[in-house]
């Protein structure tokens, strides 16, 4: 959306503040603001400061006339509104004027690196520039600018403004082609938020193909979705059950369009909101976003507690209170995230004495529903990490046995494609099933998580199948992971890229035994027990429980679903890559063992070899910006961390085109 006002620099110097107030005021009138007393005073003062210091600029730099100056420049969907844009030339200079004297520098200066990399991260034509964050005030202590990262910024008074401007032009400027000021007001703006905030902009009734853009435009999921919405009216219209296989490589938005299904979908069939649910396994994904739902709706809103825990839930706990009635369930339509990992039959007889999968008795439960009911199954694949987690192949099975539903799937989970990791979704030899229908909008193909690249997945892939030199080429197409021998080298980047609302946070698999040699406890369940994972997603920086403290490293377990915008991966020695075989391990007394896997892959949720190979699929996945791999030098006096193993797993990295950390 284009600033509310954009002129040269000189044009700005000889506005007559008032009559900008007036543009100002009217432009937020036309999109259903209301500006009040406070705001208005704030912006008067704002134009009259920033004349004053630009003419200042001026003098120590007279080329600033012809810059472009721009106020109000929104960032759709994501509810930010920069209050100034300086484009000077080839640099971008994003500006949070702060009135009075109650924000602290730090703070605003958070706020406007945010602008800054919101910019270059989505903002299409900011691509490959340099955005320099400057917060302006009267605050107490000033942050000057720090000339060795442009997006550290600075947070100044106004009369700061034109020396700190003119020392960031001589350090930054006359690199790029200079910026068109009028295609870079219309550019368009591709925001790829976080599962977080993607689930509270939905609530907040966006929709998915505002959320959910590539550079390169819209792809797929905004197919997907209206595919889906398509199926169910169908479904709703004919009185039928339909069950949807949707599949995608990790990343590529399934829960997002899950989350999106539901919102959206309860509105277009004007259900209650206990009519459509979002269901999950995963436990730490339900209590993350519960909670990040509950906080973007308020917590004084009544009845938000219980409205965000009706629309997302944990499946088993659904499971378990619905099955063995005759009673049909509030719901219509379920979304069952990462369905390959409903429980088998085994476990479920463990757990709660039922000797039955939980694909079957999800179909039971939803086919009591006199009429029509639609259950939409989202499944990746290569992620087991579980035992007893029923597979693709367990809904096939439950399919044959309800020929009453009709099944709608993504071709890759019918052929075993690789986002299913080869698994299929009916087994070799199974009956012909009647009403089945493939349909390639079912299948999103295109990661989102990773923005910086489309390669992660293929990458680690053939990192973890042992194909270096696949890996290595596919590295050279842009890949953002660095290594480093140095845990604290591996802290100082991770605290580097943390600008603005960037989360970082240390990972590492549950089996990475020995890191408490290196300072960094094993994230293990009892460990965190102590340790509030919500709030490790959460709270921001600054608060000692939050992922940028960089003092807690989080396990697959807590990782799988959810995800941070730079990660700091902990290797440890379950997965070494001696001569460039891939050998996974697991510690037993004082020593490691290789373990040993059957290679089927429609047994990989009981197989342990795969299963360990799955934790670092999992974790070489949850970067959003980029990441740096540990790899501990280990110790010759410790034969559970022999120097050999880890040397042999930085080398295996390097051929497979990680860069070292300089």
């Amino acid at each position: 959306m284009p600033a509310l006002y954009i002129d040269p620099l000189l044009d700005f110097l000889d506005i007559n503040p008032e009559q900008l107030l007036g543009r100002l005021t009217n432009g937020l009138a036309q999109e259903g603001f209301d500006t009040t007393t406070l705001t208005t005073f704030s912006w008067l003062r704002e134009i009259a400061e920033l004349q004053t210091a630009f003419r200042g600029l001026l003098v120590l730099l007279p080329s600033a006339a012809q810059w472009t100056i721009l106020f109000e420049y929104v960032l759709p969907i994501v509810g930010q509104r920069v209050d100034c844009v300086l484009l000077a030339e080839d640099v971008i200079y994003a500006i949070e004027y702060k009135g009075g004297s109650s924000a602290t520098a730090r703070s605003a200066l958070q706020q406007a690196q945010e602008y800054a990399l919101n910019l270059v991260d989505f903002h299409e034509a900011s691509r490959h520039r340099t955005a320099i964050p400057i917060a302006v005030g009267a605050f107490r202590t000033s942050i000057p600018l720090d000339i060795t990262s442009e997006h550290q910024g600075a947070a100044i008074s106004p009369g700061e403004l034109p020396d700190t401007i003119f020392r960031s032009q001589s350090t930054w400027g006359g690199k790029c082609p200079f910026i068109q000021a009028g295609e870079w007001n219309q550019s368009r703006y591709f925001p790829v938020p976080t599962i977080v905030q993607a689930a509270s902009a939905i609530y907040r009734d966006h929709n998915v193909k505002e959320l959910a853009r590539s550079r390169a435009g819209t792809d797929n999921l905004e197919t997907t979705q209206l595919a889906v919405t398509n199926l169910v009216l169908d479904a709703r219209l004919r009185g039928v059950k339909k069950l949807l296989v949707i599949t995608g490589v990790p990343g590529a938005g399934k829960t997002l369009a899950g989350l999106n299904a539901v919102q959206l979908l309860a509105h277009e069939l004007d259900l209650d909101v206990e009519q459509a649910s979002f269901l999950s396994g995963n436990g730490p994904l339900v209590a993350v976003i519960q909670e990040a739902l509950r906080r973007s709706i308020g917590s004084r809103t009544r009845g938000a507690a219980r409205s965000v825990r009706s629309r997302v839930r944990e499946v088993h706990r659904f499971v378990r209170d619905s099955y063995g009635s005759s009673v049909a369930p509030a719901d219509r339509l379920i979304v069952f995230d990462e369905a390959q990992r409903a429980w088998t039959a085994a476990k479920n007889l463990k757990k709660f004495g039922r000797d039955v999968s939980e694909p079957e008795m999800v179909l039971e439960i939803m086919g009591r529903h006199k009429g029509w009911a639609v259950i939409v199954a989202l499944v990746g694949g290569g992620q087991e990490i579980h035992g007893g987690e029923a597979g693709l192949a367990a809904w096939g099975d439950a399919i044959v046995k309800h020929t009453d539903w009709e099944v709608i799937t993504s071709p890759e989970a019918v052929l075993g494609g690789p986002s299913v990791a080869g698994s299929r979704l009916f087994r070799e030899g199974c009956a012909e099933v009647p009403r089945l229908k493939r349909e390639a909008s079912l299948h999103l193909a295109i990661s989102k998580r990773s923005f910086e690249t489309d390669i992660t997945a293929a990458w680690v892939n053939a990192v973890l199948d042992g194909r270096a030199d696949e890996a290595n080429t596919l590295a050279s197409r842009g890949l953002p992971i660095c290594v480093t021998r140095d845990i604290q080298a591996a802290r100082s980047w991770l605290r580097a890229k943390a600008k603005g609302n960037r989360r970082a946070g240390l990972i590492a698999s549950s089996g990475a035994a020995r890191l408490r040699a290196d300072g960094v406890e094993t994230p293990t369940f009892n460990f965190l027990g102590g340790i509030d994972y919500v709030k490790w997603f959460l709270e921001p920086a600054g608060d000692h429980r939050s992922s940028n403290q960089l003092e807690i490293a989080l396990s697959e377990f807590e990782m799988q679903g959810l995800e941070i915008d730079v990660a700091g991966l902990l290797w440890g020695g379950d997965l070494v890559f001696p001569g460039g075989q891939v050998v996974a391990r697991s510690l037993r007394g004082r020593q490691w063992c290789a373990v040993v896997g059957t290679g089927d892959p429609q047994a990989s949720a009981d197989d342990p070899r795969t299963r360990i190979q799955n934790k670092y699929r999992v974790l070489l996945t949850r970067f959003r910006k980029g990441m740096v791999i540990f790899v501990p030098l280990g110790s010759a006096d410790d034969l559970t961390r022999a120097p050999l193993d880890f040397d042999g797993v930085y080398d295996y990295l390097l051929r497979c085109g990680v860069r070292p950390l300089t």
